[in-house]
């Protein structure tokens, strides 16, 4: 352990990597989230890539602009027109949607009305080419005239918006927020920085190798500066307790001591957390692969980071604390206590059949957000949602009295499911017969429809945004495939929200499963006693049965983002049995063990519960949910394991017992 004594060596070495890392960090690139909800086999995939090829289609935006002349709309429509990407306008005001200055054709298709005492003109603005660009580009010559804007690729380009935002402005009040804490519980300044020093040295060093290979932040691994900076710092926050409350006179013995009597601990607690991060490897979605590496990767920095840098640092601290006094009747009340656990878990257990499974792309974003004002703005006038694309390939002409007829029968069938429907069937029955052909000349090829290869696109607009209604929707247009109708593929972002999602909780009973008996066979591994491991790991099982209980009280959805915090949480949250279960076989007394992990632990818990809290401040609603039940699930995890270990552990080990467990604890 010669490295101890060389502080100044490993201070100089951590500075050189910031300011390495530091400087590759103008070139992190952030892109828009989940690119890749499902594998790229899935059928929605599959249809999305054949819609794009035959349509030149990538999204449709609807664009709404205030306006008192309809020359303000016309000049708009020219505008759009003439971005980079925009491949069509349909303009209201128009011909043939206005013809010999008459609205009614415009009014029939909802494309014009009032939203609060203003006059709105819808502009359906056909994407053919990097949809989240465009979009911004949209956005912004819109945003100056009052105009709103609505669609997939705009809840994209506002995603990264957000992403920025939240890497900007939320992480440095997390890590303000984590220090205060830190402060408290050390009762100094330098100790509560070099506590929490580890975890922002890891998240600079991991965010600094993202830039250097080129890997984009992204909604897959926004959060991982989050769980970097605020999970990352429980091992050293109680290294450096225990160093502080040490007597030894020598600075370097109390870091050789403290670091041999919590290594064990320190390396379990990293190890768990990382496997729980791993657990969500095992599901078959791209998105919660990348939150589970990203997440070990950054939780694995942060425990080099503190074993590393750590011990030789802290000795640069003079103070020492005195270890907590634990009164007495604190530990006797063993009855009331259990009776604590027991009222806590049946509250919560009492909510979990009140959980709902749920995921579409209007759950990301909070109601005063400038994407869900769109989508108010855009409801009111033509009473329309998240659109669904359907590639219909037919046998016949497209344009023929059967193709016609086919898809209005594809469109009759959706009416109980979707509040409208729009292809070329809908524009040409607006005219009498003679205009028809005419209007359908008008019409760029390959837009709506194709002749080569008699295929025509659809967007359909259900009535609710859920997986109920899409998952009826796909139902009904499966049943259609017959006569001249040859196939029908479905594609939209929300199909492939619900694909994962169905993915993801399938696979979280057994992600979870896996990851809680690898941790306790590591706990009764570790700790060398198989009766001490499960019951140290049963205060996280029912922290895991109520925090899913918590969802329902919440009215938190289950889906792929609220199931992974099951995973996170069963990491994490098993470190403070770890902290408690070594310290007790180490001095081999409950009243001890108490007094040693009781402040960091609290410490800790409400440190990774506040400090995610800031997500709170998210314009995005999912972030809302994750820092609730991340808020709910280390309180739980730390209130449980005190209560369950004081109330069933025996005060004292025996003297031959107390030996044993305590050399199995200590670092060889």
């Amino acid at each position: 352990m010669a490295w101890i004594r060389k502080p100044w060596l490993a201070l100089s070495l951590m500075l050189i990597l910031a300011i390495l890392s530091t400087l590759q960090l103008p070139r992190l690139k952030v892109r828009a989230y989940f690119k890749a909800q499902v594998s790229g086999e899935s059928h929605y995939v599959v249809a999305e890539r054949e819609i794009s090829r035959t349509f030149h289609l990538r999204d449709v935006a609807i664009v709404a602009v205030p306006y008192t002349t309809r020359d303000q709309i016309n000049i708009v429509a020219r505008e759009l027109r003439s971005l980079d990407g925009v491949a069509m306008v349909i303009n209201p005001f128009e011909f043939p949607l206005t013809m010999a200055n008459n609205t009614s054709i415009a009014q029939r298709l909802r494309l014009i009305g009032q939203y609060e005492g203003r006059d709105y003109a819808l502009l359906a603005t056909f994407i053919s080419k990097s949809p989240e660009s465009t979009s911004r580009s949209i956005h912004r010559l819109v945003e100056p005239k009052g105009g709103v804007m609505f669609g997939i690729s705009y809840i994209g380009a506002m995603a990264m918006d957000y992403v920025r935002i939240i890497l900007t402005y939320l992480t440095p009040v997390a890590i303000a927020i984590m220090f205060s804490i830190f402060y408290l519980t050390l009762k100094n300044f330098w100790a509560a920085l070099l506590a929490f020093l580890p975890s922002i040295l890891a998240t600079v060093y991991l965010l600094g190798l993202y830039a250097a290979i080129g890997k984009p932040i992204s909604m897959e691994n926004v959060l991982m500066p989050f769980i970097t900076l605020i999970m990352g710092s429980s091992a050293a926050l109680h290294y450096v307790n225990r160093y502080l409350s040490l007597k030894d006179p020598s600075r370097y013995e109390r870091s050789r001591k403290a670091f041999k009597e919590t290594f064990l601990a320190l390396f379990m607690t990293v190890l768990t957390t990382v496997v729980g991060f791993l657990s969500l490897g095992l599901t078959s979605s791209p998105v919660m692969r990348e939150l589970g590496f990203s997440g070990a990767m950054g939780m694995t920095a942060a425990g080099v980071a503190t074993f590393v840098f750590l011990p030789p640092t802290v000795t640069l601290i003079e103070h020492r604390r005195t270890p907590e006094i634990v009164e007495k009747k604190i530990l006797k009340k063993r009855s009331t206590k259990l009776l604590i656990f027991l009222a806590l878990f049946t509250f919560f257990c009492f909510f979990i059949n009140k959980v709902k499974a749920d995921f579409h792309s209007l759950l990301f974003f909070r109601s005063n957000s400038k994407v869900m004002k769109g989508a108010r703005v855009v409801e009111a006038i033509a009473g329309i949602k998240v659109p669904i694309f359907l590639k219909v390939d037919l046998d016949v002409d497209v344009e023929s009295q059967e193709g016609l007829a086919a898809l209005r029968k594809v469109k009759d069938s959706l009416k109980d499911h979707c509040e409208r429907t729009f292809s070329i069937l809908d524009l040409l029955e607006l005219f009498p017969q003679p205009l028809r052909n005419f209007v359908s000349i008008l019409l760029p090829e390959g837009i709506l429809f194709d002749r080569e290869n008699n295929s025509t696109l659809m967007l359909a607009f259900p009535k609710r945004v859920d997986s109920n209604s899409y998952e009826q929707i796909e139902k009904v247009v499966s049943s259609l495939v017959s006569g001249p109708i040859k196939s029908i593929k479905l594609s939209g972002e929300d199909f492939k929200y619900m694909e994962m999602n169905r993915f993801v909780i399938q696979n979280l009973r057994a992600s979870l499963m896996l990851a809680l008996l690898a941790i306790a066979f590591m706990m009764c591994l570790t700790l060398k006693n198989f009766k001490l491991g499960l019951v140290s790991c049963l205060p996280i099982v029912a922290t895991l049965f109520s925090l899913y209980g918590a969802m329902g009280l919440l009215k938190v959805p289950l889906n792929a983002i609220s199931a992974c915090i099951m995973n996170i949480v069963l990491g994490a949250g098993i470190d403070y049995a770890i902290h408690f279960s070594c310290a007790y076989l180490k001095h081999g007394s409950l009243e001890e063990a108490y007094g040693f992990t009781l402040r960091p632990i609290v410490a800790n818990a409400f440190g990774v519960a506040l400090g995610f809290s800031v997500l709170f401040f998210s314009p995005m609603k999912v972030h809302a949910h994750i820092a609730a039940l991340i808020f709910v699930g280390m309180v739980l995890a730390s209130t449980y394991t005190l209560i369950w270990l004081t109330a069933t552990l025996p005060k004292t080990q025996s003297a031959r017992e107390a030996r044993r467990l305590s050399s199995s604890t200590n670092l060889k």
